[in-house]
């Protein structure tokens, strides 16, 4: 998996800022912005691509508009882990829409999200995957990614890491979520990385 350095795309928001905060609100399942971190939206707002990344988000991290419930019991680890100091933002964001903010151990720990405990050590990268990227990857416990991350410049769609799933109607896509959640693919799009 990769990031992207904020300071590479930056032109003058503030690079402190990131998809989720300590004592934020509750996550809100129908937020479509929830794992976007906000440099990654200001880039595709300064390009004109926003209605990319919106259609994107929608159409494959997100299903019928809301996300799972165990994306949003990430989201709740997360704002735990920052008010313990285990965890802060790393000035990157996932190079795979919904591009969200990458977070750094600063110690180790676990988060658990849907009955899976996900074990980190100090150093160590934290980030959300979507569930299509999750579809691909055979071993992935859960919307999350631990380890060591490698740097891009290259900002990528998911309709673009996965033109297979593009091409599927909503119907396959329905279908494709639901043995996802019931954990019957392994490698399923294995073929599209990179």
């Amino acid at each position: 998996m990769y990031d992207i350095l904020k300071t590479s795309v930056n032109g003058t928001h503030p690079l402190s800022f990131c998809d989720t905060l300590p004592g934020g609100p509750p996550p809100d399942p129908q937020d479509l912005w929830l794992f976007t971190d906000p440099v990654a939206r200001a880039v595709y707002s300064h390009e004109n691509r926003l209605d990319q990344l919106e259609h994107d988000i929608c159409s494959y991290a997100m299903y019928e508009g809301r996300w799972a419930p165990d994306e949003l019991e990430l989201k709740h680890e997360i704002q735990r882990l920052l008010r313990e100091n285990t965890l802060i933002p790393k000035g990157t964001f996932g190079h795979l829409s919904p591009h969200p903010t990458v977070y750094r151990a600063i110690c180790g720990g676990a988060l658990e999200v849907a009955g899976y405990r996900h074990h980190f050590g100090a150093g160590n990268d934290i980030l959300f995957e979507p569930w299509l990227a999750r579809a691909s990857n055979a071993g992935l416990r859960g919307p999350v990614r631990v380890g060591r991350l490698q740097h891009t410049t290259r900002l990528c769609l998911c309709c673009e890491a996965f033109p297979r799933a593009a091409i599927l109607c909503e119907r396959a896509l329905a279908i494709l979520r639901q043995t996802r959640q019931n954990r019957r693919t392994d490698n399923l799009f294995a073929c599209q990385r990179e």
